[in-house]
């Protein structure tokens, strides 16, 4: 009886090297994709609503959210905020190695659409309304008038 005996052909170093990126990317995108799952395209920034004798005044926190990307208006006594918050995927640069993404350990800040529809029960001064974005916090000052039955564009300053 005859035993074939004989190494096993052990993986080169290049090839191991190989194999060991290709499952680092693997699993750099198993995480993004977890994270993706776990955290949908749209969400609710928290809202304080608070009412004066004159004026109802609104703060909502919009942290990483650019001026130009949320839009105000008032339709029908409805206050609609509506933006969006791009996620940007932090890389990691190692020498002598290119750019290469990181691996997420954990992921609780929300991105993506949001919208707001925010009930408005008192008549509006429509041409004093102001919207100021200042430090991550959208601040809505609303005067309370006697008509608001139109659609209102409303300007955010810095």
């Amino acid at each position: 009886m005859s035993r074939v005996t004989g190494s096993l052909n052990p993986l080169t170093a290049e090839l191991s090297e190989q194999l060991r990126v290709h499952l680092r990317r693997m699993l750099v995108r198993l995480d993004e994709l977890r994270a993706l799952a776990s955290n949908p395209a749209t969400w609710t920034p928290p809202v304080d609503v608070y009412e004066t004798e004159d004026a109802v005044l609104i703060h909502i926190e919009l942290p990483g959210v650019p001026i130009g990307q949320v839009r105000i208006k008032i339709l029908d006594n409805v206050l609609k905020i509506e933006g969006q918050k791009e996620r940007t995927t932090p890389t990691a640069r190692l020498l002598p190695e290119p750019e290469r993404p990181i691996r997420f350990l954990c992921l609780e800040r929300s991105y993506g659409n949001f919208s707001l529809n925010l009930p408005v029960n008192w008549q509006l001064e429509a041409e004093s309304v102001t919207a100021h974005l200042r430090d991550g916090v959208l601040q809505l000052h609303l005067p309370k008038a006697t008509t608001c039955g139109r659609e209102i564009a409303i300007t955010i300053t810095e």
